[in-house]
């Protein structure tokens, strides 16, 4: 999970250049609340560390019909600011997901969800690519108990400090991965309880889980390709090189970073490499 470049397209440019892109009747309601919509961008950059805070307009009626449709009517402008907001990714990132690490990024996720928050239905800091699996699970989530439930990869303190952990583990001989979330010392409880809350709601320990046994089983025949002397020390140099790799693309606390170290660590794990023919 990397931080994300935020677009620094003009949101009110982009906003107006959408209206007049739209049929007339619709572009025209919609350049008649644009200041109104301007004003509440201007909250939501105000309000970036706590948004929690953000109350939605209650918008019904044509003004929601028509600031939804800035999103799903696809436009010009619109494309140019998804586009952007692409483009202005890191290389190792810009087609993955940040939300979990696993998929690409082909959606975009309505940080405060468009459909309680219409009003940001185009805004930039609003947008964020992921896959089509987080948008999903994470829907309509912002708030429970009057807290945030997931990251936002513009604008949170993403930690260095290592809190997913993996287990491996035997049946049949057959290996497998289970995660885990422990809080490191120093973070705050209420950095853990997002960071749980984000996990917990996009699945993403069962997702690292469900793809673990794949990167097993072709980290074992990459061993057994490139490795001619398969000494228990040649192993481990060969999975913590790899952990490094990722994590100098990705993090350090990404789910195959994590995974590496782990069969790093397993005795059984390394002793199977070793034997492979």
């Amino acid at each position: 999970m990397r931080k994300l470049v935020p677009s620094a397209l003009d949101p009110t440019q982009v906003f107006n250049e959408i209206a007049s892109a739209k049929r007339l009747e619709r572009g025209e309601r919609l350049k008649i609340i644009a200041l109104e919509i301007y004003n509440y961008y201007k909250t939501y950059s105000e309000s970036i560390s706590d948004l929690s805070a953000m109350n939605p307009i209650g918008l019904s009626g044509l003004e929601k019909e028509d600031l939804e449709d800035c999103y799903s009517g696809k436009t010009n402008p619109l494309n140019k600011l998804l586009a952007d907001i692409r483009e202005l990714q890191d290389l190792p990132i810009r087609n993955q997901c940040q939300y979990c690490g696993i998929a690409s990024a082909n959606t975009f996720d309505h940080y405060l969800p468009i459909s309680i928050f219409p009003e940001f239905a185009v805004f930039s800091l609003n947008l964020l690519p992921c896959c089509d699996t987080c948008n999903k699970y994470k829907s309509n989530i912002f708030l429970v108990d009057g807290k945030r439930q997931i990251i936002n990869l513009y604008y949170d303190n993403l930690l260095s400090e290592r809190y997913l952990n993996v287990s491996i583990s035997y049946k049949d001989d057959v290996p497998s991965a289970e995660y885990s979330l422990i809080q490191p010392i120093g973070i705050s409880d209420n950095q853990f309880s997002l960071i749980q809350s984000h996990y917990t709601k996009l699945k993403l320990l069962e997702r690292f889980r469900n793809r673990s046994p794949e990167v097993l089983s072709e980290t074992q025949s990459s061993i057994k390709t490139h490795i001619k002397a398969k000494s228990n020390k040649r192993v481990i140099q060969f999975l913590l090189e790899e952990a490094q790799r990722l994590r100098d693309r990705f993090s350090n606390n990404h789910w195959k970073v994590v995974l590496h170290e782990g069969m790093a660590n397993s005795y059984q794990f390394i002793e199977d490499c070793r034997l492979t023919k």
